[in-house]
């Protein structure tokens, strides 16, 4: 029964495996995280992306809607009222967003949960008339854009 106590043989055994076992555990900690952080970026990048293609649509009819007044206006014609839906979904990405339009800079900022991360600024472009600054929520419903003949502005109003 001694022996077996004072028997070293199997401690190099052991030691080694209790080393490539954790060496190994460490490694797949490490592999998962850098996935999940590859996830999360690609994720911004989609966000980012659609949030440009949403505001550079958005920008287009702006343009249309000043086309349409500028041309009325040189007609002679009056605008009772002039209305665009505007098409933007529920989530992107799985998330709530939010799009903020600024007369003053002349960009619409989308954005979710305030992540700057997230953030896209759109530049659009109107010459004669001016646009209402606004804030709306992807989740207050649908959007419009409407022309006000009294300010000589566009509105971007939610139901």
């Amino acid at each position: 029964m001694k022996q077996i106590f004072h028997d070293n043989r199997a401690v190099a055994t052991s030691v080694g495996f209790i080393l490539t076992f954790s060496i190994t555990v460490i490694t797949f900690l490490l592999v998962m995280n850098a996935s999940y952080d590859m996830m999360e970026q690609a994720e911004h990048t989609v966000m980012r992306e659609e949030f440009e293609i949403h505001g550079n649509n958005i920008a287009l009819q702006m343009t249309e809607m000043e086309t349409i007044i500028n041309t009325n206006k040189e007609a002679g014609g009056s605008i009772g009222e002039i209305r665009y839906e505007i098409l933007l979904p529920l989530k992107v990405a799985n998330d709530y967003y939010s799009v903020e339009f600024s007369n003053s800079s002349k960009e619409m900022t989308f954005e979710s949960h305030g992540r700057a991360v997230t953030r896209v600024k759109i530049p659009f472009e109107l010459q004669t008339i001016g646009l209402m600054d606004t804030t709306i929520s992807s989740a207050s419903g649908e959007h419009y854009m409407t022309y006000n003949s009294t300010a000589d502005k566009l509105e971007i109003l939610s139901n």
